[in-house]
């Protein structure tokens, strides 16, 4: 099992590694920064661990978040959480 800090900077290996949501969204502790989210609207975009993601959205409760990645809204997700913003 990855690290936190591990996890936050390698997205794809995490994801890669999980063997579920709960298991990752417990280790990071059900919450994200903000480059946490650009980085996986930017594996989701890029049809990476698309479903992964989803169920990591979810499970810690970013519920608007993840059905703009499900319809692939990406801009709207953006605005959502102020990602043009700095944290």
């Amino acid at each position: 099992m990855m690290t936190k800090a591990e996890n936050r900077t390698n997205w794809a290996a995490a994801l890669e590694s999980a063997e579920d949501s709960s298991t990752l969204s417990a280790a990071i502790g059900f919450g994200f920064t903000k480059d946490d989210l650009r980085e996986l609207v930017a594996l989701h975009q890029a049809g990476k661990y698309q479903e992964k993601i989803e169920a990591l959205l979810v499970e810690c409760n970013f519920i608007s978040f993840c059905c703009c990645l499900m319809n692939k809204e990406y801009a709207e997700a953006i605005e959502i959480e102020e990602l043009n913003e700095a944290d």
